[in-house]
């Protein structure tokens, strides 16, 4: 469902500016706090209340949810005051290195697991309208908060990518982690292409089978998961499919593949504790040594990818 379906869970309800989209010049009076709308993907009510997971794939939602209960001040990145704050927003400055080029001028994009806004703001801040879609409610109130006085418009879907709600056309979708945490990933890339215009692109990241096994964050007694099918499930916290070039290729074989970029995010790959601090400028001269290193190019954190759909 849509902002239109919401209500505030304290106080009246103050009516939506003209839409949808809305323009989020004019979204303050629903940016302070939290608000309740219909989910799109009826599994999802019971795990906002901290319910358990309907199946092993939404396990991985059941763990942020139980997260934002635990440290909210780790997934609301976008604070300045958030203790992975710049670590965030340097990943992000890298995804813009590769993907500013393939944004559309003007029109309206969909980010699709689009959390708690990361790149929805940066859409916004160009102008783009953009549609929302994410299966975790708190993260679209952060979403509506940190995009309200911005430039563009916005809309938001509480529901997941398999029941992804009929909008209207849209000019690209953004996918960035998340393809890699979907029950039918297959699905979800159908249900992109149905909403995408022709011609428009699909701007895609997955978390990769080597990197990930590699990195600070990687979950222990996963080992199995590398070695046999690269599908990391830890029970109630965790569910992550992780993709070797080959695997994704195949996933976007019915597209035109325009970029596949191995990324070794370096504030937070296996490289992150012997790289120090580093800006963009040193963030994005590491990753091309590792590129074209080869013994660390496998070991590549993430895979980012542009597609376009074809005419």
């Amino acid at each position: 469902m849509a902002l239109s379906k919401a209500h505030l869970l304290s106080g009246s309800t103050p009516p939506l500016p003209p839409g949808p989209p809305y323009a989020c010049a004019a979204l303050h009076s629903w940016s302070d706090g939290g608000f309740w709308m219909p989910p799109g993907d009826a599994r999802l009510a019971d795990l906002h209340d901290g319910g358990p997971s309907p199946s092993a794939p939404l396990d991985n939602l059941e763990g942020l949810v139980r997260a934002w209960s635990d440290h909210p001040e780790w997934l609301d990145f976008l604070d300045p005051s958030a203790p992975n704050h710049a670590d965030k927003m340097l990943e992000r400055a890298v995804y813009a290195h590769h993907w500013q080029k393939y944004l559309p001028e003007a029109g309206r994009m969909l980010d699709l697991g689009g959390g708690c806004g990361r790149f929805a703001v940066w859409l916004l801040d160009q102008g783009l309208d953009v549609e929302v879609v994410d299966p975790d409610l708190r993260s679209l109130w952060r979403t509506l908060k940190h995009a309200t006085g911005r430039a563009g418009r916005l809309d938001l879907h509480w529901t997941t990518g398999e029941h992804l709600p009929d909008l209207e056309p849209v000019d690209a979708v953004l996918a960035a982690e998340v393809l890699c945490y979907v029950e039918d990933p297959a699905r979800v890339l159908e249900n992109a292409r149905r909403t995408l215009k022709p011609g428009g692109r699909l701007l895609c990241s997955v978390e990769s089978r080597w990197g990930w096994a590699s990195a600070p964050d990687a979950h222990p007694g996963t080992l199995d998961a590398l070695l046999t099918d690269g599908l990391v499930h830890v029970p109630n916290d965790v569910w992550v499919r992780t993709f070797t070039e080959e695997s994704l290729r195949e996933l976007l074989a019915d597209w035109t593949l325009e970029q596949l970029v191995p990324t070794h995010y370096i504030p937070s790959g296996p490289f992150a504790a012997v790289a120090g601090d580093l800006d963009l400028e040193g963030v994005l001269a590491y990753e091309e040594r590792l590129r074209a290193n080869p013994v660390t190019r496998p070991l590549n954190r993430a895979w980012m990818a542009v597609a376009r759909k074809p005419v």
